[in-house]
């Protein structure tokens, strides 16, 4: 890949050394010369001074065609603008744009950036991303630690969900107590399919509930089509549009038994 590295400072030699000598061609440009001598000394490697949004140091260092080019200066607007450049002028494939404040991630990727990465963004992301996961799975430990309740909820990419609860080899080592389904408890049989959103209210002794939840959020290798097919047919179902395996079977046991009265 031609990748292009403009702007940065321990930052720029940290991603020069991951994808130095790996059959890419790096093109490096720093608009501070203190800093060009310094990646120039430690990483081996040709450093262009000058600002990477100026048209005339882009040509210089022949930068047209990058398939990544990634900006890292210290100020947004000149990452913005040298992203700009590359991707408007210079025909880069995918430009990458490293901002400092994290309003400018949404800002910048509406103003046409492929990618805008913020740290700051990043980690309240995954803040919001794992309270929403502890609020998806829970366990609980009972009986002096002897007894975990486990909740977990199904989602579609799950392998079990739409199965029948006889279908899917459920583990062992533990059973499901009650599903939670659209403000409705249901108490599971081996008849009853998961569906996306459930959630599982599960009992396995203690020690069991990573490799339970391991289980019920493994994904699926049936392809998309398949799930959306899936999916659907789930959707109708509840909808009342065709009848339930259940609604089915008693109406084949109703014809049956009007069948032998006659």
């Amino acid at each position: 890949m031609k990748i292009v590295i403009a702007g940065g400072n321990s930052n720029a030699e940290f991603i020069i050394s991951m994808f130095k000598d790996k059959k890419n061609q790096l093109i490096v440009i720093n608009p501070n010369r203190t800093v060009a001598q310094r990646i120039v000394s430690r990483c081996k490697i040709k450093v262009y001074e000058g600002d990477p949004w100026r048209r005339t140091v882009l040509e210089d260092a022949d930068a047209f065609d990058a398939d990544i080019f990634l900006a890292l200066c210290a100020r947004d607007t000149d990452n913005y603008a040298s992203c700009l450049m590359a991707k408007n002028v210079f025909n880069a494939r995918k430009v990458i744009c490293v901002v400092d404040d994290p309003r400018n991630v949404d800002l910048y990727k509406k103003l046409g950036l492929d990618v805008v990465i913020s740290s700051t963004y990043l980690l309240a992301q995954s803040i919001s991303n794992e309270s929403a996961m502890q609020s998806l799975t829970k366990t609980l430990t009972l009986d002096d630690n002897k007894i975990q309740v486990v909740e977990s909820v199904v989602f579609s990419n799950h392998a079990v969900c739409f199965k029948s609860i006889k279908d899917i080899r459920f583990p062992k080592y533990a059973s499901i107590a009650a599903i939670y389904r659209n403000d409705a408890i249901i108490i599971p049989n081996g008849l009853v399919t998961l569906r996306p959103k459930d959630t599982l209210m599960m009992v396995t002794a203690s020690g069991n509930a990573e490799r339970l939840l391991k289980y019920i959020q493994a994904e699926s290798s049936e392809p998309l089509s398949v799930r959306k097919k899936l999916a659907e047919a789930a959707a109708r179902e509840d909808a009342g549009e065709v009848p339930t395996r259940r609604a089915t079977r008693r109406s084949v046991a109703q014809k049956k038994a009007d069948k032998a009265g006659e």
